[in-house]
């Protein structure tokens, strides 16, 4: 119903301009010329309605122009985002392989470059998954490293990824000695985001702050990795060894770039020594 209205007002004040026009001419005439003053308003109204009209036109054509470039924007931004993306991930991964070089110009190991994928949701502390598999000469047992130190070992291998299970997990157990004092023990994770060292004699010196590496005991996992550092020291009366509680140097809550250190050159060092 208004928009009827609207139409009828509209075509009255059309009408009204084509009289105001026409009266243009026979301006001699009182009564046309008094005829005209009454139009004078109508027209005038008619050029105010005709500007908003064309106004509301312009300004929606504009606001759709805008609309279109804004949905446009937004496009390319998320292309240019998932292109940045895949970007960052190459630049990752370049950064993997020049810190792989690095760290075997450092240490006599020959190391692979790994990303971390998947943690156990239900063995958070003693499990991870990372992007390597027996595709890449991945084998179980192999011993897995950061820039900081020993994160675990290969546990079991699939063609395109492998579990690793961490040193922090109590199903594994690293031979390690305390640095400074020489004293001889074997490493397990508490399950609880800690390692206890233990087989160290009550008669150690050990103190808090101690370094702890790895002994090489076993053919996995060479001598000289850093296990983490003294914690705490607990003595039991009665016994004859000392429990070492070590705080990784790992952050385990972090780790993102691994690196597994290859048998042969794990071989090769234990030959060494």
């Amino acid at each position: 119903m208004k928009k009827r209205f609207v139409f009828v007002l509209v075509i009255v004040i059309i009408a009204f301009q084509l009289v105001v026009f026409s009266l243009q001419k026979h301006e001699a005439s009182s009564w046309i010329g008094s005829l005209r003053m009454i139009g004078i308003p109508f027209y005038r109204g008619g050029l105010v309605i005709q500007k908003s009209l064309d106004w509301i036109i312009s300004n929606f054509s504009s606001k759709r122009i805008v609309l279109e470039e804004n949905d446009n924007l937004r496009k390319e931004v998320g292309r240019l985002q998932n292109e940045l993306t895949l970007l960052t991930e190459q630049i990752r991964e370049l950064e993997m392989k020049l810190t792989a070089v690095a760290i075997e110009k450092q240490i006599p190991f020959d190391v692979i470059p790994t990303l971390v994928i998947g943690r156990d949701p239900y063995d958070w502390f003693g499990k991870l998954i990372i992007d390597k598999g027996t595709n890449d000469g991945i084998i179980p047992d192999l011993t897995v490293v950061t820039y900081q130190g020993l994160v675990g070992r290969v546990e079991q291998t699939y063609p395109n990824y492998s579990t690793v299970r961490l040193i922090l997990s109590p199903e594994i157990a690293t031979g390690a000695i305390l640095q400074r004092t020489r004293d001889l023990g074997v490493v397990e994770g508490n399950g609880r985001g800690l390692c206890v060292m233990r087989y160290v004699y009550r008669a150690s010196q050990v103190q808090g702050g101690d370094l702890v590496i790895t002994s090489g005991l076993g053919t996995s996992t060479p001598r000289g990795i850093v296990i983490g550092k003294v914690l705490d020291i607990k003595e039991s009366e009665g016994s004859l060894f000392k429990e070492v509680i070590i705080q990784p140097e790992c952050d385990f809550s972090l780790l993102d770039q691994l690196f597994i250190i290859r048998s042969s050159a794990i071989g090769e060092n234990n030959d060494v020594q």
